[in-house]
Order: C-alpha cells, then sequence, then structure tokens
C-alpha cells in the first residue's frame, strides 16, 4: 500500500479521537488499526465480489444474445411461461420487440377448464372502451391472444359494419344494428366456437411496423405451444430480419456499482462512529443533571468531595452489575476514581475528567471540584445546587430538542403516508370519472 495512503488511513486524527473517546480505557492504537482493517476488509471483500459478479453477468449477457437456427424454446409443462427481449435487424432497420413464450400445450380435459374460464375475460376485452355489447360506439378489441390462457383467436362476421380486425366501418346508422360475432378459439387441434350478439358503431386504426411485427410473432408463438421452441419469422414486408436477445447490461450496472458500493461503505463507517459520538454527547447531557444533584446532596450532607466521588461510583458499579447496561458520564468517573487510586492528584483527576467528557458542563463541574480542592471553597454545596437547577432548565432544552428531531425523523413516513392516501382516493375518482 502506498505509504502516504497508508498513513492517511491509519493516522486519521478524527477518527482516532473517537475511538478514544468512545472507549477511554482500551488501546486505541490497536483499536484504530482494527476498526480500518475491518473496514478495509470489508471494502476488499465487496470489490471482490463485485469482480466476480460482474465477469459473470457480461458473459451471461454476451453469451445469451444469439439464437441459434431461429428457435426459442419454451419452457416444459407446468414449468411456467417467459419473457424474452428481442432484437429484429436486417440491412437498414432495428427492432426491439418482447414476447412472452408460454409452456407446451395444455390436454384436451384441461383446455375445456380454460375454455369455460376463456369465454367471459374474452367478452369483456373484446368491447374495449366500450360499456355493454348493447350499445357499441367505438372500435371493438378483436385480440389474438390473452395473457394467461394459451388459446389463440380468430373472430369471424357476417356483417358490412364490422371489420375483419374489429375496426367499425363509419356508415349513416339511423338505429343500433343488431351484428353476430364468432369467435373462434383454438388451441393447437382444440377449437371452440363462441358466438356473441352486439349492436354496433364503427371506427379503424392502422398498425406500424412494430405493431405488426409484434401481433405476428404473437400469432406464431400462439399457433407453436405444443412445441418445444418457436420459430420467429425471417421476413418482414419482403424484408429479411436478424433475430437476437435485447441485452441487459448487468455487468457493467454491477461493474459501476463496485466503486460507488465501496465509497459508501468507507465514509458510511466512519459516519458510524461520529454517530456514536453525538449519542454519547446526547447522554452525557441528560445524566449531568442527576450527577450534580447528586453530588450537591452528598457534599451538602456532609461528605467531603473524595468521598462523594467514590459513593456515586460505587452506586453505578452495582447498577451497571444488576442490569448490565452503562453510562458514559459514569464510566470516565469511574476512570478518575482508579487514577486517584493509583496515585493522580485529585486536581488533575478531575481536570482530565472534564476534559475526556468533552463536554463544557462537565469542564465546568470539574472546575469547581479542582477550585475547592486548591482553594477550599466554602459554599461548594450552595454553588452545586446552582449548578444543579441550571442544569435541569437545561435538560429541559435538550430534551425539545430531542423530540423536535424525532418529530423531523418521522416528517418523511408521514408524507409518504399522505401520498398513499392521496392515490387511494384520487385514482378511483379519476376511474369513476372517465
Amino acid at each position: 500500500m502506498n505509504k502516504k495512503l497508508s498513513e492517511r488511513l491509519y493516522k486519521n486524527r478524527a477518527v482516532r479521537d473517537a475511538i478514544r473517546t468512545l472507549d477511554p480505557t482500551g488501546n486505541t492504537d490497536r483499536q484504530h488499526k482494527e476498526y480500518v482493517d475491518k473496514k478495509l476488509t470489508l471494502i476488499g471483500t465487496v470489490i471482490a465480489v463485485g469482480i466476480v459478479l460482474t465477469v459473470i453477468l457480461w458473459i451471461k449477457d454476451c453469451s445469451e444474445t444469439r439464437i441459434a437456427d431461429n428457435k426459442l424454446y419454451r419452457n416444459k409443462y407446468g414449468s411456467g411461461s417467459k419473457q424474452v427481449d428481442l432484437i429484429a435487424s436486417n440491412d437498414d432497420k432495428e427492432f426491439q420487440v418482447s414476447l412472452e413464450v408460454r409452456e407446451k400445450q395444455y390436454s384436451i380435459d384441461e383446455l375445456n377448464v380454460l375454455a369455460e374460464e376463456f369465454i367471459p375475460v374474452l367478452e369483456d376485452s373484446m368491447l374495449g372502451i366500450n360499456s355493454s355489447p348493447d350499445r357499441v360506439e367505438y372500435d371493438l378489441n378483436f385480440i389474438n391472444s390473452i395473457d394467461g390462457y394459451p388459446f389463440n383467436v380468430e373472430w369471424r362476421t357476417d356483417s358490412e359494419y364490422i371489420g375483419y380486425d374489429g375496426e367499425l366501418v363509419q356508415e349513416e346508422i339511423t338505429s343500433p344494428v343488431l351484428v353476430e360475432i364468432t369467435a373462434v378459439i383454438r388451441c393447437g387441434s382444440f377449437e371452440v366456437q363462441h358466438i356473441m350478439d352486439c349492436y354496433v358503431y364503427p371506427k379503424a386504426a392502422s398498425a406500424d411496423e412494430e405493431e405488426q411485427l409484434t401481433d405476428i410473432l404473437k400469432n406464431t408463438e400462439a399457433d407453436s405451444r405444443d412445441k418445444e421452441f418457436v420459430i420467429l419469422p425471417q421476413k418482414l414486408n419482403n424484408e429479411n430480419i436478424n433475430w437476437s436477445y435485447k441485452k441487459r447490461y448487468m455487468g457493467l450496472f454491477a461493474l459501476v456499482m463496485i466503486p460507488v458500493t465501496a465509497m459508501l461503505i468507507y465514509y458510511g463507517k466512519d459516519r458510524d462512529l461520529y454517530k456514536l459520538l453525538d449519542e454519547r454527547k446526547e447522554q452525557l447531557l441528560l445524566d449531568y443533571p442527576e450527577i450534580v444533584s447528586r453530588f450537591a446532596l452528598l457534599v451538602g450532607a456532609g461528605m467531603t468531595v473524595p468521598n462523594a466521588w467514590n459513593k456515586i461510583v460505587s452506586d453505578y458499579k452495582v447498577k451497571r452489575s444488576e442490569t448490565g447496561k452503562t453510562r458514559y458520564a459514569y464510566e470516565e468517573m469511574l476512570l478518575a476514581a482508579y487514577e486517584m487510586e493509583n496515585g493522580v492528584m485529585q486536581t488533575k483527576a478531575y481536570e482530565r475528567f472534564g476534559k475526556r467528557c468533552r463536554v463544557p458542563c462537565y469542564n465546568k463541574f470539574a472546575t469547581m471540584l479542582s477550585q475547592n480542592i486548591r482553594k477550599g471553597t466554602a459554599n461548594l454545596a450552595v454553588l452545586l445546587k446552582e449548578e444543579a437547577a441550571d442544569a435541569f432548565e437545561e435538560r429541559k432544552h435538550t430534551a425539545r430538542k430531542l423530540g423536535e428531531k424525532a418529530g423531523t425523523k418521522l416528517l418523511m413516513p408521514m408524507m409518504m403516508l399522505l401520498g398513499m392516501i392521496m392515490v387511494i382516493i384520487i385514482i378511483p375518482a379519476f376511474k369513476g370519472y372517465f
């Protein structure tokens, strides 16, 4: 690893100070190194997996674009249909077409059951935007097939008012005309005829080349469902067509996501560390009024400053052993107590305690205690009571800020919920209107 990069990673002062603040009793050098090693290991793993995935997807994308002998193999019976995106190209044109290749044909008994379900759906689809077969004012939808059913439909009508594709021919009609429409439902050798009566008016629409190609593909796919593959057409309007699958470029997407993911992990880990510092500060501020008020009570009862300190620390140790929960402020007090037991001067231990906490109110508290040791302040209990009163007022402000922060975090989910409610209300209203 480059020396400058190594120094930048392993000697990041902000990260190092954060680790020392969160665990002042630990080995900061070792913890910092372990933290960076874990972060680099995670990034390296993501990059390695991403590269392997990119290569696999890239090879898959490239190998699956060619179609041998213009054959699309369908799934076996019971395996369901599959969706394929195709590219049809000739010398000067290229078309993008999506095709659903269904599974092999059903048995006759299954087709009879499906046909009974299919006919009501077909009648409803045939009407298009018309509300009822008793009043047909728009073009009928003579569809060749319906998703979810293995049938191909052929439409027949002897009426002069309806074209072969369902368009309504423009004529002067003074009263509704009864027209008989026959739908021939086929699936391989299976065939059922269904007759429908309608009162109609006409209109028409022409299809472009891509729509023509889509219709041809659907008809070809429907006519070959008893075979293992679909033979794609080789010509369109007397022009040769070359077929290929549409590339998904998943490998390229994965390649782009590798550095993005690595950067998110790198900065995300540091962000989590700094978030722990913010949570520590909030906890310190919340615990401060309780610590000062207890200290004032003990000093006012006649205890010396060191005895009051040790009393608070010993009570915390008992509570920690019972609940298993630690509090940063009391842990810092415990560390200061250990320092005094090991020979560190009381004034120095209190001052170091204030600096480690990194919160101004604890610095003020530590200064009051150290000055009392040095100068023997007589009114320490009064000063501590005043400080406790101020601390409780500050705690109210802190609690209010935390409540406002929680409300801000809930704003986005509330907006999303409002949007969902608006969609639920507006969509049915628009559907009913139109």
